[in-house]
């Protein structure tokens, strides 16, 4: 029973082997699959638009969230995403500004 008080059911994190962190923040965005994922809007990682680059991301899927893709069968799969952008890769004897 204490189960359903928790506010997140599942986490998902994938990350670069060696991160560049080019800030500290997690930028939100939420995500909807409709249909078996056949259409999803489709999400752009609008704060890393300077570095075109991405360190890690979260996935997470709330209780109710989980409880809607299974009241749905699948066809509805709400879920909240996290990112942090990377920094500017600079070239072999450059240094950062």
């Amino acid at each position: 029973m204490i189960a359903c008080a928790l506010p997140g059911c599942a986490y998902h994190s994938l990350t670069v082997p060696a991160p560049n962190r080019g800030d500290q923040n997690l930028h939100p965005v939420d995500s909807n699959a409709i249909a078996w994922g056949a259409l999803e809007d489709p999400k752009k990682a609008e704060a890393c638009v300077g570095t075109n680059s991405i360190s890690d991301v979260q996935v997470r899927t709330s209780l109710m969230q989980s409880l809607a893709t299974v009241l749905t069968l699948g066809f509805w799969q709400p879920s909240h995403i996290r990112y942090r952008c990377g920094k500017l890769p600079t070239g072999e004897g450059e240094f950062p500004q």
